[in-house]
């Protein structure tokens, strides 16, 4: 093993009770045979300076709970531009590893599932907010993403340069049925077609509970109620 692994395992970890080595992916395992989702991979800060964020539930790392895992795996934070769970050892920052089926509870609410899908024709692997979980009917994710936009010079050398920016794209809001994913439709005219089942009762509580399919809310509200047909 070399140093740097004994010291990622010694210094960073000393939380936990360790039976094995970590192997060459970065994964360590505990006594009770769980391995914690930690890559040894070192995030390098990029030197370039940036208007805005990555993280679109701020900088800060936030306490979680992963399952399968050990309590007291550290804080994490998700970075929306390249798609990754970030922790802390000493000053320095990593990337935990995906693994297809990982759920990641935040302390605040918030649940991030990490999953193998094709969505319009295209194989992605990632994060994804769970906001309504039933495998045996709808599910409902949320994708987030933040895209690095080029920052302009400025015309006349008298105002600033634009620095590179991060903006936040719009939320994508996914359905799931039978293991596949689909784009929730925008209108009710379009998830009437989508889902042609017991659409007389779909569209009964469209209009009774007037809803809006901007509001994420109300999405939730109505695969919730899907999911009772």
């Amino acid at each position: 093993m070399n140093k740097f692994n004994i010291a990622l395992l010694f210094v960073g970890f000393s939380l936990f009770s360790f039976a094995q080595n970590a192997n060459k992916s970065g994964n360590i395992s505990t006594n009770n045979a769980q391995r914690l989702p930690f890559e040894d991979r070192k995030l390098i800060g990029d030197t370039e300076i940036r208007d805005g964020s990555p993280y679109v539930n701020g900088n800060g790392f936030k306490k979680v709970s992963i399952s399968g895992y050990s309590n007291n795996v550290p804080d994490l934070r998700y970075n929306a531009f390249s798609d990754e769970m970030e922790f802390l050892n000493g000053k320095d920052t990593y990337s935990a590893n995906k693994e297809n089926g990982q759920i990641i509870k935040f302390v605040d609410g918030k649940v991030y599932e990490c999953l193998n899908y094709n969505l319009e024709g295209k194989d992605k692997f990632g994060y994804l907010v769970q906001l309504v979980n039933n495998p045996e009917k709808y599910s409902l994710y949320k994708r987030e993403k933040i895209e690095l936009l080029k920052g302009e010079k400025s015309p006349n050398g008298i105002t600033k340069d634009r620095n590179d920016y991060y903006a936040k794209e719009k939320d994508v809001y996914i359905i799931k049925k039978n293991g596949s994913f689909t784009k929730m439709a925008k209108n009710k005219k379009d998830l009437l077609s989508d889902f042609p089942i017991k659409s007389d009762e779909v569209e009964t509580f469209i209009k009774e509970k007037q809803v809006n399919f901007k509001s994420e809310a109300d999405l939730i509200k109505l695969v919730t109620y899907m999911n009772t047909l």
